[in-house]
């Protein structure tokens, strides 16, 4: 089983306008980010991409309502990047909706933030993002900073080497000399990049004809592409496009169906009351927008106080394991949970908050977890040991599948977003509710024991068949 590939929407802000240029110049107002960001969901992007074009020039970035705004419609993944200096500013994003951050400016001046932030949040969510442009009198391609105006002298394949083994979980690779121009990418720059990485790449610049999609696409060495230009002057059509795809065998989630689409319309949330654990971790925003979508009473929950009076507790997360479990810690977030889920009470998990239920962890260090469930978090390289050129993290659209050990929701085959690169081992075989395919190998994908629920994709992330799935197991585990 391979994972699906993915189109991403490139939207580049300026205040609060959405602008492009061509070869990151000559900007120019083009739209609304919002109506673009709706527009190109609804149709059937795989991500969208945020980039504040001025955020290095001026020393800050102003996405966050453009970002709180989007997740209250928009649920598939988002990255944001522009004018990120230091966690905070990461977890800024974050929080405002946010799952992947993307840096450029400031980790071409201070490598180093590549790996706090991957230390701080996991590096599934640390995006390295290149600008090159290429040379002709050396050959070579540079990494530029500030929006493609200011050198570093770096030779972009090093820069790529180096990025990887500060620990990016993903290289958004954009060429500068073919950006906006719509005339197909630098088949020479994405051949020599393909040689080096061994994470997810995203390529952008020049993509505008399906058969540019199709060569990139068709490498196991690239996730996705980045488009902008051709999507705002209406050149591509997406689901026009991914149906080229599949029939070039590019494996790509399709749109939902017209039927899920009514069944989510119903409220089906409506008078339950969700309180969501935020202990500074990630991914609170996104969860909340999703329930309310689907009707629920939620409320973010910051110290154990606030935490009374509610039918389920939510413990989401974006990050790494230590730096969760000594947050919650913190904050007495974990004596809480333990003691609301030895009481019965409806308990759900999702991704780091998944795995944090478990008994322990071995990233970056071992560290003991909730002890709600029984089983170990290991590095998704000890599960697929066969694959030496494994792509990690797991990133992307994936499909999920019932365990044929418990009788739970008719969820079979569908596509969930995935985000990570550490998975459960160990666990009670009766527990596992869902499983998932990577490299041919089989990895718990979600768990339910009793009244607790645990998702390791990220259904408030996978568009309507996500939200289904979260409202279904919301149901099942208050009942």
């Amino acid at each position: 089983m391979v994972l699906c590939k993915r189109l991403i929407a490139r939207l580049d802000i300026k205040g609060n306008r959405l602008i492009k240029g061509v070869r990151f110049e000559g900007l120019r107002v083009v739209g609304d980010p919002y109506q673009a960001a709706l527009r190109y969901g609804l149709a059937g992007a795989d991500e969208l991409l945020y980039i504040d074009a001025v955020a290095s020039l001026y020393g800050r970035n102003s996405l966050s309502e453009v970002l709180r705004h989007t997740s209250r419609e928009i649920f598939i993944p988002i990255t944001a990047g522009g004018g990120i200096r230091n966690t905070y500013d990461a977890s800024e994003l974050l929080s405002a909706g946010a799952d992947k951050i993307a840096v450029n400016s400031e980790a071409l001046k201070r490598p180093e933030l590549i790996s706090e932030l991957a230390e701080a949040f996991g590096s599934q969510c640390v995006v390295a993002s290149i600008q090159a442009r290429h040379h002709e009198i050396s050959g070579n391609w540079e990494a530029m900073a500030d929006a493609g105006r200011e050198r570093t002298g770096k030779n972009v394949l090093e820069w790529i080497e180096q990025v990887q083994e500060l620990g990016a979980g993903e290289i958004l690779l954009t060429s500068i000399n073919k950006d906006g121009t719509c005339s197909g990418p630098d088949q020479l720059l994405l051949s020599e990049a393909k040689k080096l990485v061994n994470i997810p790449l995203i390529v952008g610049g020049g993509f505008s004809r399906s058969k540019d999609f199709e060569m990139a696409l068709s490498s196991s060495k690239v996730s996705g592409v980045s488009c902008a230009a051709a999507l705002h002057r209406n050149q591509i059509e997406i689901e026009e496009l991914k149906l080229k795809l599949i029939n070039s065998a590019i494996p790509i989630r399709l749109s939902p169906k017209k039927e899920e689409i009514i069944e989510k319309q119903s409220n089906p949330l409506s008078n339950i009351n969700i309180g969501i654990i935020d202990y500074g971790m990630g991914n609170q925003q996104s969860l909340l927008n999703s329930l309310k979508y689907l009707g629920a009473n939620v409320s973010l929950s910051k110290n154990v106080k606030e935490l009374d009076n509610l039918d389920l507790i939510a413990l989401p997360g974006v990050g790494a394991f230590p730096e969760g479990m000594h947050q919650l810690q913190k904050r007495g977030f974990d004596r809480y949970i333990q003691n609301w889920a030895s009481e019965g009470k409806p308990l759900l998990g999702i991704c780091l908050g998944m795995q944090m239920m478990f008994s322990e962890s071995n990233e970056f260090k071992k560290t003991e977890g909730l002890n709600l469930l029984k089983g170990n978090i290991v590095s998704l390289k000890e599960i697929i040991q066969s694959d030496s050129s494994l792509i990690l993290p797991h990133m992307g659209w994936n499909k999920i599948y019932n365990s044929n050990t418990i009788d739970t929701l008719n969820e079979n085959g569908i596509n969930q977003y995935f985000v990570h690169s550490y998975a459960a081992i160990n666990v009670n075989e009766h527990e596992i509710s869902h499983t998932c395919n990577y490299a041919e190998t089989q990895f718990v994908a979600a768990i339910r024991k009793d009244r607790m629920a645990g998702f390791q994709f990220h259904p408030e992330r996978s568009g309507i068949q996500g939200l289904i799935l979260l409202a279904r197991t919301i149901k099942e585990i208050v009942a």
